[in-house]
């Protein structure tokens, strides 16, 4: 019954991590083109567009912590590679093990802080946007989410890819 569920809890995983990227990148998308049309509309229009510095700023944050699922699974956000290539066996095991265990104290602060973020900031606005600022500090605790299960998937099964961008 396990043997049979691993393969679909990779698939899941996987697929999970190309939507999370994907939205990362759709942040990306967002914050250039806003900023793009922000300098067109002030330099050329000569009308600035009051949302769109806000609007960069909350896209590039939700764009950064969507990406640390990916940073996470490929095993890239503690560099310890040079200790990790000189040893092996238990020794190795054991720093993999520090190394997630460490990984996922700080995604669980990230977790529980960015929801007391959330909480404080519930009532109030993000000027030029007019929405609630809890939807800037959401992406704080749904990241760091994402990239603790991205942690454990590259725990459980390590990426043997040399490029980490290959690996996603």
């Amino acid at each position: 019954m396990i043997k049979g569920l691993r393969p679909l809890l990779r698939e899941g995983e996987r697929q999970l991590n190309r939507l999370v990227v994907a939205a990362a990148a759709l942040m990306l998308l967002v914050a250039s083109t806003s900023a793009l049309y922000q300098v067109f509309s002030r330099f050329v229009l000569h009308v600035p567009a009051h949302w769109s510095e806000p609007l960069v700023k909350v896209s590039l944050i939700w764009m950064v912590y969507l990406g640390l699922m990916a940073g996470a699974r490929t095993g890239t956000l503690i560099a310890v590679d040079f200790l990790m290539d000189k040893s092996s066996g238990l020794v190795r095991s054991a720093m993999r093990a520090m190394v997630m265990v460490s990984t996922l104290i700080i995604f669980g602060v990230l977790v529980y802080y960015g929801w007391l973020a959330v909480y404080m900031v519930r009532n109030q606005t993000i000027a030029g946007l007019g929405v609630s600022a809890s939807w800037v500090y959401s992406a704080i605790p749904v990241g760091a989410g994402f990239a603790a299960l991205g942690a454990i998937a590259h725990f459980v099964d390590p990426q043997t890819k040399s490029d980490s961008a290959e690996a996603l």
